[in-house]
């Protein structure tokens, strides 16, 4: 009788443990249907995982590069003149940003699997390389190479996602993609840290190979090619069309100025927080909350972008980048510095994914590729004219702090082109 009163209790135990656990998956479906990412193709979930395999590899390992060849031979480094690493990381970003426009053909004449394979298998073997290196010639041949065939990669990935995605769910796609991608930098930064500390900085590559490898492998096996049938005719190289789009070389233009403005959270922040005489810790605590900020609210925040539309989330975006910017002015301690940068993260969450949608719903079909590739093009010309811009007035200040009100008042001053770019794409669709 005892063991029957107990098949039975245990009964309705498990009765209610199925019942909990369908309510949850139930919300769970809900949450996951208001952020616009029920519905989408399992193939976009499958890009977005080899996608943070690529992020997790290379952040493991490149974002250690500067260290491992300027760095003391003590601590592991190779002692190379940091001028001459400053000089290859400039001819590595340059060849990989003029190298967009023809990446963008490529994935659209071949087929973006194709050219995804083209662009991760020799990264396995030029990763390796850099483990073994140890003349500063062989990291700059291998740097420039490597850039070339990386900046074959992020085009063809983009515009098979808006391949795979209708339009009024890219944002959403993009975003979970931006997402996923910061976890593999919040991920990979302390594994590298934690592997260079006791292992060297030369293992760190062996580590990227694998993981871009296991990329590789997963394109090759589990990806479908999703390029549109009529690109396949498309002329052997006109990229010239995409110049010919006026409203979105006005966003080009306006991305372009955005990112002059905000790659200097990741460059000259890090020597001003030194200059007021912070520990270099507190730079990559202030990042990796950042990275976190980007993880947890790109959903929520998306959610409410995608009502308002990109166009108008470029408004809020630039003046979350100026406010942020500005308030480093005045910042004197890690609260301050926190405060400020959480202004900046929010303009980056609501402004990058809306960018990859804007540029994706512009392009016909058979142009995603290059349309992509050429937006690329003037965010990483904005990007690395800044650094040079930025460091030459900063060199002249007495008052370090007067170049964050300068560049706060770039970013309000931005703001105009964006209230252009929305009235323009309002008349464009009408």
């Amino acid at each position: 009788m005892f063991n029957l009163v107990r098949c039975v209790s245990l009964g309705k135990d498990e009765s209610r443990g199925r019942i909990r656990h369908g309510r949850r998956l139930q919300r769970f479906s809900r949450l996951f249907s208001k952020a616009g990412l029920s519905g989408l193709s399992s193939q976009v979930y499958i890009l977005v995982f080899l996608g943070f395999l690529f992020s997790l590899g290379r952040n493991i390992s490149f974002s250690y590069l500067a260290m491992f060849l300027a760095g003391k031979t003590q601590s592991g480094g190779l002692a190379f003149d940091p001028s001459l690493v400053g000089l290859m990381l400039t001819i590595g970003g340059l060849t990989s940003i003029f190298a967009l426009p023809a990446a963008g053909h490529l994935c659209d004449r071949f087929g973006r699997k194709r050219i995804m394979l083209f662009s991760l298998v020799p990264q396995v073997a030029l990763t390796v390389g850099f483990a073994y290196a140890r003349a500063y010639a062989e990291f700059l041949l291998l740097f420039t190479a490597l850039s070339i065939v990386m900046a074959l990669y992020q085009p063809a990935h983009s515009a098979m996602i808006a391949d795979l995605v209708e339009p009024e769910k890219r944002e959403h796609a993009y975003g979970l993609d931006y997402m996923i991608g910061n976890v593999g930098f919040m991920v990979g930064l302390p594994i590298g840290g934690l592997i260079a500390s006791t292992s060297g900085f030369s293992v760190l590559y062996f580590y990227c190979a694998v993981l871009v490898g296991a990329a590789a492998a997963g394109v090759s096996l589990l990806i479908r090619e999703s390029k549109p049938e009529q690109g396949r005719n498309a002329p052997s190289y006109d990229v010239a069309s995409v110049f010919r789009d006026k409203v979105f070389m006005l966003f080009c233009l306006m991305m372009s100025l955005t990112n002059f403005l905000y790659v200097q959270f990741y460059s000259l922040l890090s020597v001003y927080t030194e200059h007021l005489g912070f520990e270099p810790y507190v730079f990559g605590t202030l990042s990796a909350i950042a990275g976190a900020m980007v993880v947890t609210l790109q959903i929520p925040i998306r959610l409410g972008t995608v009502r308002i539309g990109p166009a108008k989330a470029f408004i809020i975006a630039q003046t979350f980048f100026a406010a942020g910017f500005t308030c480093f002015m005045v910042a004197s301690n890690f609260i301050e510095f926190l405060a400020a940068i959480a202004v900046l993260t929010l303009g980056e969450i609501i402004f990058y994914p809306a960018a990859s949608a804007f540029a994706a719903n512009l392009a016909p079909g058979d142009m995603r590729g290059r349309y992509i590739a050429v937006m690329g093009l003037f965010s990483g010309i904005g990007g690395s004219t800044a650094s040079i811009t930025v460091f030459s007035i900063y060199g002249m200040l007495v008052n370090k702090n007067v170049v964050w009100g300068i560049w706060g008042a770039f970013g309000f001053a931005v703001l105009p082109g964006y209230f252009l770019l929305s009235k323009v794409t309002k008349n464009h669709k009408n």
